[in-house]
């Protein structure tokens, strides 16, 4: 139950604050170009931090190289063989054979 209240919470502030980065934003698009209506300048904003936050997590999530170490030689995969459940080619069309 406090692990789930938690995630809740964690939940909460964080999307909190993107709406709070979004109003601002919005507010912003508004001030600036007046024909933006509010909602939608905050609408635009939401979408646009939650992109961006969704873009940092996954750059933050790459592994670092190191430029020192030499890359690990990729070995082969072995060969396997492959079963056809289907033959993959078409059989051969036999012509009908005239009566004689």
């Amino acid at each position: 139950m406090r692990s789930l209240l938690g995630f809740f919470l964690i939940f909460f502030v964080i999307g909190v604050i993107l709406l709070a980065l979004g109003t601002a934003i919005g507010g912003a698009l508004h001030w600036i170009m007046p024909a933006v209506d509010l909602g939608v300048g905050i609408l635009i904003g939401v979408i646009t931090i939650g992109f961006t936050a969704q873009l940092f997590a996954r750059v933050m999530a790459l592994p670092l190289s190191d430029i020192d170490d030499e890359p690990e030689p990729i070995e082969p995969a072995p060969r396997q063989r492959i079963a056809y459940l289907i033959d993959p080619t078409p059989p051969r069309r036999r012509g009908k054979r005239k009566p004689s």
